[in-house]
């Protein structure tokens, strides 16, 4: 049975800008897989997907302001319903 989740960046990152989405609507994407990126005005860094599965809906435009927990896109995964941890963004370089 499929389930949806909300992607999320971990509540102990600062807040970030979002720059750029790196799938689409309609696509599926792979655990761990860079899905946007943001920055922190000094670095940019990729945020992974915690669990694969299909996007539905991004949440966020170019140049938004992420604070801790705001939702970013919403995936649908397959199988059983199951915890999905907050994403931790990676520096990009």
């Amino acid at each position: 049975m499929p389930f949806v989740y909300e992607l999320k960046i971990a509540a102990e990152e600062p807040s970030y800008t979002f720059v750029q989405q790196l799938v689409s609507v309609g696509s599926l994407v792979g655990t761990a897989q860079a899905v946007c990126t943001v920055t922190d005005g000094a670095m940019e860094f990729h945020v992974p997907a915690p669990k694969q599965g299909l996007v539905v809906e991004w949440f966020v435009e170019h140049g938004a302001v992420i604070e801790n927990m705001d939702a970013l896109a919403r995936i649908v995964c397959e199988g059983d319903e199951v915890a999905v941890p907050a994403a931790v963004p990676v520096r990009l370089g």
